[in-house]
């Protein structure tokens, strides 16, 4: 998670910070932009363009909810600037609606509940890392237990202490418990 003051010295222009801040959020902006423009190079070119723009209005910003908003709406404005400049999304630009912002909307909470999960499950030991990973992919316990060569009763104690950290440490997260209960 970015904390207040690992923002502050973003602000200050402490590049280590930002490069926390990068390999926290990239992914999420890739996976964004690739929804708009379909084509893995450009969405990453896109995510890295709107990197740049907050690196250079970074003192704009007064905390890191702003900044977040600030990326997210950086790449769908980039991604659909692309579109509309190549021309390949005219007819799809043209027909943004209130759907397409709903839609918008739902992509920026699911890739943020996505990120929270995920940074969750790596702060987890290696081996629970991995057994949560491989049942969030949608492999049952005994595939798990293939996988990895141990017994399906260790993958079941892996999965069961792993719940009970992670719902200590999403407590503030009700919505992402109600995810991992239900997918695994």
């Amino acid at each position: 998670m970015t904390t207040k003051s690992q923002f502050q010295k973003i602000k200050s222009g402490d590049s280590k910070a930002f490069e926390v801040l990068f390999n926290q959020l990239y992914p999420s902006m890739c996976v964004l932009a690739r929804e708009y423009v379909k084509d893995d190079g450009m969405a990453e070119d896109i995510a890295q363009e709107a990197f740049v723009k907050l690196w250079n209005a970074r003192d704009r910003y007064e905390n890191i909810t702003s900044v977040k908003s600030f990326l997210y709406v950086m790449v769908k404005n980039l991604s659909l600037n692309y579109l509309k400049r190549d021309k390949l999304g005219s007819k799809f630009t043209e027909s943004l609606d209130k759907e397409d912002y709903y839609y918008f909307n739902n992509r920026i909470v699911e890739e943020e509940t996505y990120r929270i999960l995920q940074q969750a499950i790596d702060d987890l030991p290696r081996k629970s890392a991995v057994v949560m990973n491989l049942s969030l992919q949608g492999m049952r316990n005994h595939e798990i237990a293939e996988r990895l060569g141990v017994s399906v009763n260790t993958v079941k104690t892996l999965k069961y202490n792993s719940m009970k950290t992670l719902r200590v440490k999403l407590k503030h997260y009700f919505f992402i418990l109600l995810l991992l209960l239900g997918e695994i």
